[in-house]
């Protein structure tokens, strides 16, 4: 009982850090209609930039962290404002210029620091906030707590806020929003950008869970997209609920048959997802869309 209260935790600790990274890819889905595959290894850049800003420099966490926020940040504004908004609005488009990027991204950040793993900075995680036989390490409830809180700001800013309003204005029907005095590129851009602070933190919670290199935030992603794909781009509910959910479907199964089984259990449950459940249901997101 007590290791699998154990094993729930880290899942719960890991769902949040998913939750985390979904609320940016249902921002920028929404808002743009671009799907971001590089969106990983933007925060990937951030996670490096604050490492190497912090061990080369030897500028205090606090500052290297937020440097490594800002460098992603910057980095993703300037990809949507000059690259994403110049697609044509044809489907398919997003999707090649993203994953194209995501290439580069890995590809330069190897060249130029190797492909080596690096221990990032520990962020709370040997520091021990309950006792007994669970062990709860102060990490494990930041990420927990930060998916919480960013999945209720993001639903009060969308639906509680004249900015959401914008934003769901500019979602529906760009043109119609222009005309209305919104400035339509300005907050994709904004939405972009936030969506990269997102990511950036959600990076280094991971790299200090894991280790850092190139390549540690492509598998998360891969896990994120999937619960989009289950819960639906177009909702908000249902695909931060599968965050959740997949990170205790993969914590459980890890658990039970072996760490190296909790990616292929993952996708088998996406097979019997869309083999078993009613059609109807996956294809609600359009309904409400409409």
């Amino acid at each position: 009982m007590y290791n699998f209260l154990q094993v729930t935790i880290a899942g719960l600790a890991t769902g949040g850090l998913y939750a985390l990274m979904i609320v940016g890819v249902l921002l920028v889905w929404q808002v743009s209609r671009s799907m971001n595959f590089a969106y990983g290894q933007i925060g990937m850049v951030g996670a490096f930039a604050a490492f190497v800003i912090g061990s080369n420099l030897g500028i205090p966490l606090l500052p290297a962290l937020l440097a490594g926020i800002i460098a992603a940040t910057l980095l993703s504004a300037v990809v949507e404002a000059t690259v994403i908004r110049r697609i044509p609005d044809r489907s398919g488009y997003d999707v090649v210029v993203t994953l194209g990027l995501m290439l580069l991204l890995t590809a330069l950040v190897q060249a130029a620091l190797g492909a080596n793993a690096r221990v990032f900075y520990t962020l709370a995680t040997g520091v021990r906030v309950l006792t007994g036989e669970v062990f709860v390490n102060l990490n494990d409830l930041i990420c927990i707590a930060l998916g919480v809180l960013a999945v209720i700001g993001a639903w009060v800013v969308l639906h509680r806020t004249s900015l959401g309003t914008s934003l769901r204005a500019a979602a529906a029907d760009a043109d119609i929003a222009r005309s209305v005095g919104i400035d339509v590129k300005l907050l994709r851009t904004a939405v972009w950008a936030t969506s990269a602070i997102l990511v950036t933190i959600a990076a280094y919670l991971f790299a200090s869970r894991l280790s850092l290199n190139a390549f540690y935030m492509q598998t998360i992603i891969i896990n994120v997209f999937v619960a989009g794909m289950i819960g639906g781009l177009d909702r908000f509910w249902p695909p931060v609920l599968s965050a959740f959910g997949i990170a205790l479907y993969q914590a459980w199964a890890g658990y039970l048959l072996g760490e190296d089984w909790s990616t292929p259990a993952l996708f088998v449950l996406v097979l019997a997802i869309f083999t078993l459940v009613p059609r109807r249901l996956l294809e609600e997101r359009h309904e409400q869309r409409a």
